[in-house]
């Protein structure tokens, strides 16, 4: 009986196996091809395969396949196997061989049902509609996510991922144009709980719950990229946005231009972005309506704002403890120069759920500005209807406005936020920085446009004639924006400020909200304090100002006119051991395998013994330096290694005479460091700066040539084999170069005309010398 029950598990166990077994494979996989591809299909002997190219489901009735299929366009496979009463699992596979793409390629296959019927079509009206737009009632108001398959293929044509999901309509008024918004989902019940691929190469995040494939909304058939590009515009501020990528769409093999993969703003974004616990975060919309979590806290933030008088800097501090009042000020920034139409509803913001957390806004939904409907929209005074309390009911409502509007009753707030503004006029909202990004990301599309504008009945022309609306609106936008911020505050005029950066060794700058790192000029306004603040690194000390010696390093201007400011700084004192001990030789990169970390060498340059106690290595301030132990001495002539790992750094060079501490608690980076030696006293010794050095087959150092050599110029280091301990091999060549000559050379003086020999290696040169002399060299 027990020989019996084996003998079914083995049967039962080989069945399982063979049906897991069975199913379809293709040959080659699905891609974008150059050319007519002849596709193949196998499910091992004894399978039949049947497949359509609709997008329908399919069984025996479907096609059978009999032999290779040439493919000379696109041809989205759905395709099943059948052996011995058993059926595969659905395969799919897309092949796009009409053309060359720039753009990656999504194919979506599904049910031709789930999009067109009547009754459960996604993509129609159906039986309800009203009759007057919105067609409230339409299908695609409908939230009912189908199921589907989705491929995407990166801009090589290489495959990123090919599995089951849900799809949905996604959007507002845009689910009536013909091109609709999709919203992608990856669920446990289609197979994978995660798409794994890194949709953004921007971006670190590989595994994604959902991601939007957009139509541009209010921008469709105009530049199709309006709401990505003001997001991506407005990217540096560091307020929140959604990543971008374009990509040509299929859908059941059809060619349906492009849409923009974005990412989607939920729960998993806010985890992805921002790394908060997932199950633990509010996020609303409009008026306060829940996306996700609570609204309650909220509530409790509109109601502060109205109970309290926010002039008063204590009420705003601590109104900053839950709202982050800066990020607010560049959100509302991004949306008055873009002049968007539709920020007075279709808004999105968030908090963690936790006691210090602060509500915080994502840029969202900007189609409907940067001049779309409204050609001349750059002279649009938006400040004055964001900031009304009587506003329209639509795109501006009261309930909208309310927030800036209480801030701004604060008079410390309000010179940030004009400040902030010309920061970012003088800055991201440049119109040649603006232009910059718009030529780059045009550039990217251009080459499908005139497929994309074709399907959906538009010309390339059109998307031209768009794209320079556009444009000059960013162009002119901040000339006009400039006189609506003097009209709003009562300003008098503007100036120019320049700011003169000695260089990033000498000092940290911070003007305004900007951190300068090299030479500034920009256009502020009078009457308006502002700040700017210089921190000086730790081997200078700041003296005073150009234009006011007396005043400090952090000062607050009252604009009148304009104004140069230059820092001025002193070196500190030097180490009284500089030049005595120097950086000699640098490891910072490694071959695979080799298990031996950074390090570096030191050279005792003088005739004395150093006292290294307590000196500090660092890449970085002294204060995140490493500390030398106490009682490391190095005498004249001698070298001494620091090592990130010296167990390691033991195990490759074993030798007996090398002197070696360790462990520093940082890497060298071979994209290029600042390294810094500093006595005990906080003097700097040493110091040196590399650059990127490209990556070669075999390990390398960077060595000086001679120990008298100034370390502060290229030409001195050169890249050897690692040699720690010993002199380079310029300078050891150089070495034995000096003693050849003491040992070889000598002047010899015979008689009263004479002859001059040199002996050299070997050979004679002779020559006749008057004076009766004798000399050795």
């Amino acid at each position: 009986m027990r020989t019996l029950v084996y003998i079914f598990i083995l049967l039962s166990g080989s069945t399982a196996l063979a049906q897991e077994e069975l199913e379809v494979s293709f040959s080659p996989i699905g891609g974008v091809y150059e050319k007519e591809t002849a596709v193949e299909m196998d499910a091992g002997d004894g399978a039949t395969i049947y497949y359509t190219t609709d997008g329908s489901t399919p069984g025996s009735g479907s096609s059978r396949y009999r032999g290779p299929i040439t493919v000379s366009k696109v041809k989205a496979f759905r395709a099943v196997a059948y052996k011995n009463g058993k059926r595969s699992k659905i395969a799919s596979q897309t092949y796009v061989c009409d053309r060359e793409y720039d753009l990656a390629v999504v194919s979506i296959i599904t049910r031709p049902e789930n999009l067109w019927d009547f009754g459960t079509g996604i993509y129609v009206e159906g039986c309800c509609a009203d009759t007057i737009e919105p067609y409230v009632g339409a299908n695609y108001w409908m939230d009912w996510e189908k199921r589907a398959n989705i491929e995407m293929y990166d801009e090589e044509g290489e495959l990123c991922f090919n599995q089951s999901v849900g799809i949905n309509l996604f959007g507002g008024f845009s689910r009536m144009l013909p091109q609709k918004s999709l919203a992608i989902f990856a669920r446990s019940r289609y197979g994978e709980k995660r798409i794994n691929y890194q949709l953004f190469p921007e971006l670190k995040e590989d595994r994604y719950k959902s991601f939007i494939l957009r139509n541009s909304g209010g921008d469709f058939l105009r530049t199709h990229l309006r709401d990505a590009f003001m997001t991506q515009l407005a990217k540096p501020t560091g307020v929140a946005i959604q990543a971008y990528r374009p990509a040509v769409v299929f859908l059941n093999g059809e060619y349906w231009g492009i849409q923009n993969i974005r990412e989607k703003i939920s729960e998993h974004y806010l985890k992805s972005n921002f790394k908060v616990d997932k199950e633990n975060v509010d996020i609303l919309r409009h008026n306060g309506v829940k996306r996700h979590g609570y609204s309650t806290n909220y509530k409790k933030l509109l109601a502060y704002l109205r109970t309290n008088d926010l002039s008063d800097d204590k009420k705003m501090d601590h109104l900053r403890s839950f709202m982050s009042v800066d990020d607010y000020v560049r959100y509302n920034i991004a949306e008055v120069y873009s002049d968007n139409r539709d920020a007075g509803g279709n808004i999105r913001y968030w908090r963690e759920r936790t006691d210090s957390a602060q509500w915080r806004w994502v840029l969202y939904d900007l189609d409907l500005g940067l001049g779309n409907n409204k050609p001349k929209g750059y002279k649009r005074n938006t400040l004055d209807k964001f900031t009304r309390a009587n506003g329209e009911a639509w795109p501006d409502p009261a309930w909208s406005t309310f927030i800036i509007r209480s801030l701004l009753k604060n008079e410390k707030v309000e010179h940030q936020y004009i400040n902030t503004f010309a920061d970012q006029l003088n800055t991201v909202y440049h119109a040649d920085t603006a232009n910059r990004l718009l030529d780059k990301m045009e550039a990217n599309i251009d080459s499908e446009m005139q497929y994309h504008q074709k399907r959906w009945g538009s010309s390339y022309e059109n998307w031209k004639h768009h794209l320079g609306i556009m444009r000059k609106f960013i162009s002119l936008r901040p000339y006009y924006l400039r006189k609506h911020i003097m009209q709003k505050f009562d300003l008098k005029d503007t100036v120019n400020v320049s700011i003169q950066h000695p260089g990033e060794s000498f000092c940290d700058m911070h003007f305004s909200s900007l951190d300068i790192t090299k030479n500034y000029q920009g256009i502020y306004f009078t009457g308006v304090p502002i700040e700017i603040e210089v921190t000086p690194k730790h081997d200078y000390n700041f003296v005073g100002w150009e234009d006011d010696s007396e005043a400090g390093a952090k000062r607050t201007i009252l604009l009148t006119k304009d104004i140069s400011l230059v820092p001025l700084f002193e070196p500190k004192k030097r180490s009284a051991q500089t030049d005595s001990l120097i950086f000699n030789e640098l490891s910072f990169f490694q071959v695979e395998g080799d298990s031996t970390k950074d390090w570096v060498e030191l050279f005792n340059n003088s005739k004395n013994s150093i006292n290294l106690s307590n000196w500090s290595f660092t890449d970085r301030s002294i204060e995140k330096g490493w500390k030398i132990p106490e009682g490391v001495i190095v005498k004249s002539k001698e070298f001494l290694v620091i090592s990130q790992d010296l167990n390691s750094f033991r195990s490759t060079y074993s030798a007996d005479s090398i002197k070696a501490i360790g462990d520093f608690d940082f890497g060298l980076s071979s994209k290029g460091e600042l390294l810094k030696l500093y006595d005990k006293e906080g003097f700097i010794v040493d110091s040196l700066t590399y650059n990127h050095y490209p990556e070669i087959d075999s390990a390398f150092t960077l060595s000086l040539s001679h120990p008298d050599s100034s370390s502060s110029t290229i030409s001195a280091w050169q890249i050897e084999s690692p040699n720690p301990s010993y002199k380079s091999r310029t300078y050891r060549d150089y070495l034995q170069h000096e003693k050849d000559k003491a040992y070889w050379t000598k002047v010899f003086y015979i008689g009263g005309g004479g002859f001059f020999f040199i002996l050299i290696s070997g050979f004679m040169w002779r020559r006749s010398f008057k004076k009766k002399k004798a000399t050795k060299n």
